[in-house]
C-alpha cells in the first residue's frame, strides 16, 4: 500500500518539475509558455497546500492532540509561499525577469527546506499515527489533488 509520505513526496516532485519548465521557458525568452507553466505550477502548489490543510493536518492534530507543533509551522510556511507565489506571478505578468527570478529563487529555497521537513518528519509521523485510516485518507488526498487539477471525473 502506498504511504502518505510516498504520495505527497511525489506531488512535491511534480511541482518542482513544473517550476523547472517555467525556468527553461524564461531562459529561452518564451513568455507565454512560461506564464502557462507558472499557472500550472501555482495551481499545483495551492492545491497541495489545500489538501494538506483541509485533510491531512486536521486528522493528524486530532490523532495526536498536537495543535501547535509541526502542522502550525507548515501552515505558516504555506502562507509565506503563497505570498511568494503571488509576487512571482505579478512579476511574470509584468515581464520583469529580475523580480520574478528573485521571488522564484526565494520560493525554491523555501520549498526545498519545507519539503525536507514534511518528507522526513511530518509525513512519516502521519503514516504512523494515521495508519488505521491510511487507505481512506490517501484516497481523499488523491481525489482532492486530482480534482483540483481537473483530473478527477
Amino acid at each position: 500500500m502506498q504511504t502518505i509520505t510516498a504520495f505527497l513526496s511525489a506531488d512535491h516532485r511534480a511541482c518542482d518539475e513544473l517550476l523547472a519548465v517555467v525556468e527553461h521557458a524564461l531562459a529561452d525568452g518564451r513568455w507565454e509558455p512560461a506564464q502557462a507553466a507558472f499557472e500550472r505550477f501555482r495551481d499545483g502548489m495551492l492545491h497541495h497546500f489545500s489538501a494538506e490543510e483541509s485533510l491531512l493536518f486536521p486528522r493528524f492534530e486530532q490523532s495526536t492532540g498536537i495543535y501547535r507543533g509541526p502542522t502550525q509551522v507548515m501552515r505558516a510556511e504555506h502562507l509565506q509561499m503563497r505570498q511568494l507565489l503571488a509576487a512571482a506571478a505579478a512579476a511574470l505578468a509584468a515581464r520583469d525577469v529580475d523580480d520574478y527570478s528573485g521571488n522564484a529563487e526565494t520560493l525554491l529555497i523555501m520549498m526545498q527546506q519545507h519539503n525536507v521537513k514534511e518528507e522526513n518528519v511530518l509525513y512519516p509521523m502521519c503514516d504512523q499515527r494515521l495508519a488505521a485510516e491510511l487507505a481512506t485518507l490517501l484516497a481523499e488526498l488523491q481525489q482532492e489533488i486530482a480534482a483540483d487539477q481537473g483530473l478527477a471525473p
